[in-house]
């Protein structure tokens, strides 16, 4: 089943790539030794190919990686700068062990007991 990632915002769109600026929690499943305070500038590249078909990319939005096509692990690549250089990063580390959370079941509705005063 796939299901979207989202990674953190789009800052770029390519003809073959998109860039994201990744949030805390994607860089901490990036690389997990890393050791940052607050919010560091952090930017992942990744081929069009694993982006969502459902929530193509748009910079200034969210971007989404389909689950499914990150597991593939196609390449993708990690700058610490925004116009720094890329390092190859491991994608997968991402979708692995994600599942999607299934949608709470209804609550049954209690009939009222009481009266007016």
């Amino acid at each position: 089943m796939s299901f979207d990632i989202a990674i953190g915002q789009c800052t770029e769109v390519g003809e073959d790539f998109a860039v994201a600026k990744l949030d805390g929690a994607m860089l901490r499943k990036l690389r997990p030794t890393y050791a940052f305070v607050g919010q560091p500038d952090v930017y992942l590249r990744v081929p069009l190919s694993i982006c969502s078909a459902r929530r193509p990319p748009r910079p200034g939005q969210e971007l989404f990686l389909d689950s499914v096509k990150a597991l593939d692990g196609v390449g993708a690549a990690l700058s610490m700068q925004k116009h720094g250089d890329y390092a190859a990063v491991d994608v997968r580390l991402i979708a692995n062990g994600m599942e999607p959370m299934p949608r709470p079941a209804p609550e049954q509705k209690k009939p009222f007991i009481g009266g007016r005063r």
